[in-house]
């Protein structure tokens, strides 16, 4: 298959990337915000699972229920992205209802991400050297595809693997799960979280090594890598969704928020350029977080004005 060479230049760097057979297709939407999603990542401190340790009263309180009408309402968006940790049960009931409310709300689930949850601490790790605790690990995501798809969702973000484990074991792992989403009508979808995919090689190498799967390129978890645009631009044309997460904020003298953790519209103009077409996920995450004087509004606000401003749609 023949490859197309795209080349990014800012700030006298030229990063090149080859688009890849895996580099997902999209249409193009008429509308902008057609190409933005936003979960419930940005919004943990006004989750009672995720909340700020030592935070005994919340304000504005928000549950997985309330999310699609929150998001819909409040900043025009439809596409969803539930993050495991705020999810509260597998009952049939409790997800039947959550179904109701993203359904009533005329919006997606596009993706949900697999980390830890309330009712569910096990993890996995799909790269690991020991046999039953990668098989272990299969098991578990197995289980989290049958919520994701009950729930409807169209992906799954599932983490690759620990550090210490193998890019074979991750590969023979997806090959074993990919079937199965497939049969689920699922998406696989990997981040550069915090395993083994944080090195961009290694993570190409995963996806490239299990054709269906793809990437979720993460802004802010390369934030502050010496070669974090680098990185981005060997695992961006083989994403899926990009996560336009942002990190840290403070205030000017005139109010407005300002971005301090890397150049966000540079990540947005690269992808761009190296082709991606599809969705946009709003997201923030900072150990420094929340700030006494800077509110989740005022950070979506900002990330949603920032993605229009940058993207070709």
């Amino acid at each position: 298959m023949n490859r197309r060479k795209f080349v990014y230049q800012t700030s006298g760097l030229a990063l090149a990337a080859i688009t890849a057979p895996a580099f997902a297709k999209f249409a193009m939407p008429k509308d902008k915000m057609d190409r933005l999603a936003m979960g419930t990542l940005l919004w943990r401190s006004q989750f009672r699972q995720t909340k700020p340790k030592g935070v005994t009263e919340i304000k504005d309180e928000l549950t997985i229920m309330d999310l699609p009408q929150h998001h819909r309402e409040k900043f025009g968006i439809k596409k969803l992205e539930f993050w495991s940790e705020n999810i509260e049960s597998f009952d049939e009931a409790y997800l039947t209802a959550v179904k109701g409310k993203i359904k009533s709300a005329g919006c997606e689930l596009l993706d949900v991400q697999f980390d830890s949850s309330p009712f569910d601490h096990e993890g996995y790790d799909l790269a690991n050297a020991d046999e039953e605790k990668r098989k272990a690990g299969v098991a578990h995501v197995k289980k989290w595809m049958d919520g994701s798809a009950f729930l409807g969702s169209k992906c799954v973000r599932v983490n690759p693997g620990r550090p210490t484990g193998t890019v074979e074991q991750s590969i023979k792992s997806f090959q074993e799960l990919l079937p199965y989403a497939k049969s689920k009508g699922l998406i696989i979808i990997t981040a550069n979280h915090f395993g083994i995919e944080t090195d961009a090689d290694k993570h190409v190498a995963i996806v490239k090594g299990v054709p269906g799967i793809y990437t979720e390129p993460d802004f802010g978890n390369y934030n502050g890598a010496p070669n974090m645009y680098e990185s981005l631009a060997k695992i961006i044309p083989y994403a899926y969704i990009v996560s336009a997460k942002v990190v840290d904020f403070t205030k000017n003298a005139d109010g407005k928020l300002e971005h301090t953790s890397y150049d966000f519209d540079k990540c947005v103009q690269l992808a761009e350029s190296l082709g991606f077409k599809g969705t946009y996920m709003v997201a923030q995450w900072s150990g420094k977080w929340p700030a006494a004087n800077i509110t989740n509004d005022e950070i979506a606000n900002w990330t949603i004005e920032h993605l229009k401003a940058n993207i070709k749609a």
